[in-house]
C-alpha cells in the first residue's frame, strides 16, 4: 500500500480528493502519519501553496493532542525501563550463571528480556495489537526456553559451550525479529522493511551511547565512594552497572522511534538518522582501500586462513561489519542526497561489496578446509552458514545494483536487503533449534 506522501504527492492537483485522503485518515486512527507526510512534503516543495495551507492548518490543531501523546510515550517509556533494570539487576547476580560457569543468563537471554519490555512499551504508547503482542512474546519464551534447556542435548562438553555462546548471539536476531514483525504489521513493502532496518540501527547506535554514559556514571560514582572508603556491596554494584544497562533498551527506541507514525513516515532526514549516514559514509573510502591492501596481500598469505583460526574470526567479522555499512550509508529517502553524491554513494558500494565478496570467498574455503581435515562442530556450521547467506547477498546486491544503473540502484539496494531479512531469519532460527539435534 502506498504511504501517504505518496498518496499526497499524487493529489496536490485535486484539492477535493485530498480533503477526502485525509478525513480517511482521521477515521482510521492515522492523522499523525497524514500530517507527518504533509509536513515532509512541504520542506521538499516549500513553494506549494496547497501543502502550505494545510501545514498551518495541520500545525494548529494537532499542537495539543500531539504533546499530550508525546508525553504518555515517554511516561511508558520510563516506567517499563525501571522494571527491565530491575530484572537485568536481579539475573546478574552470581548464582545466575550457565554450568562450569561459562556463561551469565544475563548476557544468555538479555535481548528477548529487552524485546519483551520493548514490545509491551510500543503496544501501550499507540500500536494497540493484542493478538499480534500474545504470538511475539510466546515465541520468545520458547526460543528462549528451547535455547536453554537444548543445551542438554549434546552430549559433548565442548560443543555444548559453543552451543551457549551461538544462542546467545541468535537469541539477539530472534528479539530483533519479534519486534520487527510487531512493528511491520501492515507494512510489508520493501521501503518499509527497509526504513525498520535503518531505525534498528539508530537505536543500536543510542543504546551504545547511553551504555558510554551508564559505564562513565558508574565508574565515577564507585571511584567516589571509594575515594571515600567506602566498599559498595556487590548487590549495589550491580544495580549501577547491570540495572543501569536495563534502563537503557526501552529509552533508546523510545529516543528514535515515533510509535504513532507508519515506519516511511519516521524522520530520516535530520538528527541521529542523518548524523549516523554521514559518519558512515565517510567510512566508505576508508573500508575501500583497506579492503584493497587486504585483497592484494591473499595471493602471497593464501592458506593462513586456513590454518589461523584467528584470522579466519576476523575474515567473518569483517563480512558483518561491511554489510552492516553497505546498510547504513544507504539513504531511506533518495532526496535527502544529491545526485552526484547519489552516483558516487553507488560506485562507492558496489567497490565495496565486490572487494567483500572476494574475501568473503576466500574465507568460506578456508572454513570448508578446516571442516574437511577437522570435522564439522557448532561453530564451523555456523560459519558455514552465515558465508553462504551473506555471500549471497553480496552477490545479488551487486547485479542488482549495476542492472539498474543510476536512476533505480536505490530502489534495487531497499529491496535487496528488504528480501534478505527472510534467509537472515530463516538460518538464526535453524541454527538455533537444530545444532542440539545434531551434535
Amino acid at each position: 500500500m502506498p504511504s501517504y506522501a505518496d498518496r499526497i504527492r499524487r493529489l496536490l492537483s485535486d484539492p477535493e480528493q485530498l480533503e477526502q485522503l485525509y478525513r480517511q485518515a482521521v477515521k482510521k486512527g492515522e492523522t499523525e502519519a497524514f500530517a507527518a507526510a504533509i509536513h515532509s512534503l512541504r520542506a521538499e516543495m516549500p513553494d506549494n501553496l496547497l501543502l502550505a495551507a494545510w501545514h498551518y492548518r495541520l500545525a494548529a490543531e494537532e499542537t495539543p493532542t500531539r504533546r499530550g501523546r508525546l508525553r504518555s510515550h515517554w511516561l511508558w517509556a520510563i516506567l517499563l525501563s525501571i522494571p527491565c533494570g530491575l530484572v537485568f539487576w536481579w539475573l546478574s547476580g552470581d548464582y545466575y550463571v550457565y554450568e562450569r560457569g561459562w556463561l551469565p543468563w544475563l548476557i544468555f537471554i538479555w535481548a528477548p528480556i529487552s524485546a519483551g519490555f520493548i514490545l509491551v512499551f510500543l503496544a501501550l504508547a499507540g500500536q494497540h495489537r493484542s493478538r499480534r503482542l500474545a504470538i511475539m512474546m510466546a515465541g520468545l519464551a520458547f526460543v528462549s526456553a528451547y535455547a536453554y534447556f537444548a543445551t542438554r542435548l549434546i552430549d559433548s562438553v565442548v560443543f555444548r559451550r559453543q552451543y551457549v555462546n551461538l544462542g546467545a548471539i541468535h537469541l539477539i536476531l530472534m528479539a530483533w525479529a519479534a519486534v520487527g514483525f510487531y512493528v511491520l504489521t501492515g507494512q510489508g513493502d520493501h521501503e518499509s522493511r527497509f526504513a525498520f532496518f535503518i531505525k534498528s540501527l539508530e537505536a543500536v547506535v543510542m543504546g551504545g551511547l547511553f551504555g558510554a554514559v551508564v559505564s562513565i556514571f558508574s565508574s565515577i560514582s564507585m571511584g567516589l565512594f571509594g575515594a571515600l572508603g567506602i566498599d559498595l556491596p556487590d548487590l549495589l554494584t550491580r544495580l549501577f552497572l547491570a540495572g543501569g544497562m536495563g534502563l537503557i533498551p526501552v529509552l533508546a527506541v523510545a529516543m528514535v522511534y515515533d510509535p504513532l507514525l507508519a515506519m516511511r513516515e519516521q524522520n530520516f532526514r535530520a538528527g541521529l538518522s542523518s548524523f549516523i549516514a554521514t559518519l558512515l559514509r565517510i567510512f566508505v573510502p576508508l573500508a575501500i582501500i583497506v579492503l584493497l591492501v587486504y585483497v592484494g596481500f591473499i595471493p602471497f598469505r593464501f592458506t593462513a586462513p586456513f590454518y589461523e583460526r584467528e584470522m579466519l574470526v576476523i575474515y567473518n567479522v569483517m563480512l558483518f561489519a561491511v554489510i552492516a555499512l553497505l546498510l547504513g550509508v544507504t539513504p531511506v529517502l533518495p532526496e535527502v542526497l544529491s545526485e552526484t553524491s547519489r552516483r558516487w554513494l553507488r560506485r562507492g558500494e558496489m567497490l565495496l561489496a565486490l572487494l567483500a565478496e572476494i574475501v568473503s570467498l576466500h574465507a568460506l574455503a578456508a572454513i570448508i578446509f578446516r571442516t574437511w581435515w577437522d570435522g564439522f562442530t557448532p561453530n564451523r556450521v555456523t560459519v558455514i552458514g552465515w558465508n553462504l547467506v551473506n555471500i549471497g547477498l553480496l552477490g545479488v546486491l551487486l547485479y542488482r545494483q549495476w542492472k539498474a544503473g543510476e536512476s533505480r540502484w536505490l530502489a534495487e539496494t531497499h529491496r535487496t536487503f528488504a528480501q534478505a531479512a527472510w534467509p537472515y531469519l530463516g538460518l538464526g532460527l535453524a541454527l538455533l533449534l537444530g545444532l542440539p539435534l545434531v551434535f
